[in-house]
């Protein structure tokens, strides 16, 4: 008897408890999944407009200009170092170093990957 006198008054507070935190629980999870897609949106719309600016020559003009001129300096630099010439080719200055690095990298890392891609293509025909 005074188990259920017990359970009548305090199953109303703690359900309501439980049913709080249940609630605050699943707020939050409604929460990351609103941000999670968010993110992934911008993504995805990103990755459209890259698309999208490969489609025309313009991009491929500028982008060959850039990497052309990074390349040859990137030589220079190269040769002046390795082979000690006395060029003094100064190295890229800060306000341009970010850019520079993010072309060598996709210049290389294209270029790794391609490779990368065509050894193991080839090790898995030479397999079969």
């Amino acid at each position: 008897m005074w188990g259920k006198i017990a359970s009548l008054f305090l199953s109303g507070p703690f359900n309501r408890i439980f049913k709080s935190i249940d609630h605050a629980v699943s707020n939050d999870t409604k929460r990351q999944e609103i941000r999670a897609n968010a993110v992934n949106r911008y993504a995805e719309t990103a990755a459209e407009e890259r698309a999208d600016a490969r489609r025309y020559r313009a991009f491929w003009f500028i982008w060959c200009l850039f990497s052309g001129s990074v390349g040859f300096w990137f030589l220079a630099i190269t040769c002046d170092t390795v082979f000690d010439f006395s060029w003094s080719v100064a190295d890229y200055p800060r306000s341009v170093k970010p850019y520079v690095d993010i072309i060598v990298a996709s210049i290389f890392g294209s270029g790794g990957l391609v490779a990368s891609a065509q050894a193991l293509s080839s090790a898995i025909r030479g397999r079969r």
